[in-house]
């Protein structure tokens, strides 16, 4: 077994016997690797060892020293350890492995077969070696982003990236050396704004040339300020990357005067005005650096979070200048409790925060309890009235195992939130430590079907609005309807995971379909009383290509919304109009002849797109996501603008999805595009709410 990065082997083992043991370390030792190791005498032990060392791997037989597996894994996810579990036992079966695997063990090995063993420890040991390191990478990324971020906001010479021509980042000097107030103002603007006209096409040859040869280029032109004087500048360009998009650098070196080179005022008040306790930007910045301390040097700590109970009904009781007093009180009496190297501010209107380094969970507790105890015991006076509170205490351990300190913050907040689900403590005043959910959805095939026939049932789906922006200027709003399957442990599941990832049967996909035009045209009747433009992209699986009814059911849908036959535009994949051309071709026909329209999604990855296209009846088409993510590889844009021609040729409207930056927008719209959807418009949302006016002006 070859050795990892790290030379020593910590392993916890729990057999029946010692010589088990023995001869599991002889195995690891035999085979090269340096091993420390201790035998666990009982779940007590167990749990002392996993929350005061570090341990690399743990070797198990079922139920030995008397311990319940479940518990041992309880442990493990109580204290939130990221520590592989490998049971070893005297028979495997699938039922067994399945049992094991559910409860989180990496696997399940026969004890008496070494080499396989062997095989499983270096596997296991080596993804958690990649865990690490991805933890470490995520601290040393995030503070070299930060660092590099700070340079550039700090750098005297003016500064900008570009793509495609257009502005994508500038820092301060830059805005100040040309007169603008805001980056922003700097948005979707052309570099050649920034030159004298007289300039502006040497500028357009000279990057031209640069992005065909490389290397560096200083270019003197004279730029135009925004109130239209103009200025001696020196632009030095050079290759970069910005937000992972490849781009040129411009830098701008000009002389400047002693008062320019004074440093810019930066300092802003670490500290809240009514408490004096740290703000919430200083605790935050303070979680992070003991989240790297954590995953860099192993340190361990804790967050609490102190939320006041009922501090509304509170402030109603004492009005709204006499609750700042309580709070004071409050923050006051935690004053008294600091140790050194700990941070504690106040985050929010009720709401205090903690950072405790080198405390365990059971100490964590403890001292959460004491908060506890003593905010419930304060007197306080309150212009002449006498209040007494309580508060919610969650805690979330800082360890190792989670690398971001807002992942943190919100396990200590769901930790205080839980309180109040605990009995006896429905108005609060208690502690919960934080212990992420064990109970997770059935996703197997049974499991999902179950779910969609449950939602079905009880209308549980939910349905998002993803708008589609016009680059031509039209008027008429578009969305498309994106559905999700709400899971038992809060996250959804979107359609293509669950329709395709799934066996589903077709009539139940035939049955979501309808279930999903229903509720679109329901919601888009009530949109279009406030705006008659509004149109809806509706998706269709292939189960409703074959369904000969649909197309006569679909009047009566829209008949009963009281929407015009050309408000929804039914839309379906080229993967499945290619599979059941026949049924796509006289489907679309029928939906044609009764005023609908109907597009194509994904369109392009076929080995011949157009081919298809040729019996069917579209009005238009959504090329694959794929072009997009594609637009700076000259070859793919080349093809996807062959591609769009070709269908404007013939009269076809064009969508391009996934667009999530305006260099890909600037791009889109030289290419003709007529609709542009993705993040960079807006995310799917719960309802049609986006302003296309904006997009107007």
């Amino acid at each position: 077994m070859p050795s990892t990065s790290r030379d020593t082997l910590h392993l916890l083992l729990l057999t029946h016997d010692q010589n088990d043991a023995e001869g599991l370390v002889s195995l690891l030792r035999n085979s090269g690797r340096a091993t420390r190791a201790h035998m666990v005498s009982s779940i007590t032990d167990f749990t002392d060892q996993i929350q005061d060392k570090t341990w690399d791997l743990v070797l198990a037989e079922p139920n030995a020293q008397d311990i319940d597996p479940k518990e041992l894994f309880k442990q493990i996810k109580r204290l939130d350890k990221d520590l592989p579990v490998i049971i070893l036992a005297e028979d495997v079966d699938p039922m067994q492995l399945e049992f094991y695997l559910k409860l989180g063990a990496c696997d399940l090995v026969p004890e008496d077969e070494s080499n396989l063993l062997s095989m499983v420890i270096q596997r296991e040991l080596s993804n958690l070696n990649s865990r690490r390191a991805l933890r470490t990478t995520q601290v040393k990324l995030r503070d070299a982003e930060k660092r590099c971020q700070s340079l550039l906001e700090s750098s005297k010479d003016a500064l900008t990236y570009i793509h495609d021509g257009m502005h994508i980042y500038a820092n301060q000097a830059y805005l100040d050396l040309f007169g603008y107030d805001s980056v922003d103002d700097l948005e979707g603007m052309p570099v050649m704004d920034m030159v004298a006209s007289r300039d502006q096409d040497n500028l357009k040859k000279s990057l031209k040339s640069f992005l065909v040869a490389g290397g560096s280029v200083d270019l003197k032109y004279s730029g135009v300020k925004t109130d239209n004087t103009e200025i001696p500048i020196t632009m030095s360009l050079s290759s970069a990357t910005y937000a992972d998009e490849s781009c040129t650098q411009i830098v701008i070196r000009a002389n400047s005067d002693s008062s320019n080179l004074e440093a810019k005022l930066k300092e802003f008040s670490s500290r809240d005005l009514l408490t004096g306790l740290y703000n919430k930007p200083y605790f935050m910045d303070s979680l992070e650096s003991a989240v790297d301390r954590a995953v860099l040097k192993g340190n361990v700590g804790a967050a609490i979070y102190i939320n006041v109970d009922r501090f509304g009904r509170v402030k109603s009781q004492v009005g709204i200048n006499n609750a700042d007093s309580i709070l004071f009180s409050v923050a006051d009496y935690l004053k008294s409790a600091i140790e050194e190297g700990d941070t504690l501010a106040r985050i929010g209107e009720d709401i205090f925060a903690w950072v405790r380094p080198n405390i365990n969970a059971e100490q964590a507790l403890a001292v959460s309890e004491k908060f506890r105890d003593g905010i419930e015991h304060l007197v306080i006076d309150a212009n002449s009235q006498t209040v007494t509170i309580t508060a919610s205490i969650g805690v979330a351990l800082i360890n190792d195992s989670c690398s971001d300190p807002s992942d943190i913050i919100q396990r200590a907040h769901q930790a205080a939130d839980a309180v109040r689900n605990e009995e006896g403590h429905e108005k609060g005043n208690g502690v919960h430590l934080y212990v992420a959910e064990e109970v997770a959805p059935d996703n197997t095939e049974e499991g999902i079907e179950k779910q969609v026939i449950a939602a079905l049932k009880a209308s549980s789906f939910n349905l998002l609005f993803q708008p589609l922006i016009n680059l031509k200027g039209e008027e008429q709003e578009h969305y498309e309807t994106l559905l999700r399957l709400p899971q038992s442990n809060g996250e959804e599941l979107s359609a293509g995971e669950f329709l395709n990832g799934f066996a589903i049967s077709e009539d139940l996909k035939r049955k979501i379909d309808r279930w999903v035009i229903l509720h679109s045209t329901k919601l888009l009747s009530e949109h279009r009383q406030q705006n008659l433009k509004t149109r809806l992209f509706v998706n269709l699986s292939a189960a409703s290509l074959m369904d000969e009814s649909l197309s006569s059911w679909i009047g009566v849908a829209l008949n009963a919304a009281k929407l015009e036959s050309d408000s929804v535009i039914f839309q379906f994949n080229e993967e499945d109009a290619t599979k059941f051309l026949t049924q796509a071709q006289t489907f679309t026909a029928d939906l044609k002849a009764k005023g609908y329209s109907c597009a194509l999604s994904r369109f392009g990855c076929s080995l011949k797109p157009f081919q298809a296209l040729k019996h069917l009846s579209i009005d238009y088409i959504k090329v694959d996501g794929s072009f997009t993510h594609e637009l700076n590889q000259p070859e793919s844009l080349e093809t996807l603008k062959q591609m769009l021609a070709e269908l404007h040729e013939q009269e076809l409207k064009t969508i391009v999805p996934l667009v999530e930056s305006a260099s890909a927008v600037a791009s889109l719209w030289q290419l003709g595009a007529h609709f542009i959807q993705g993040y960079y418009v807006q995310a799917p949302q719960a309802g049609m709410a986006y302003n296309f006016s904006d997009d107007d002006e």
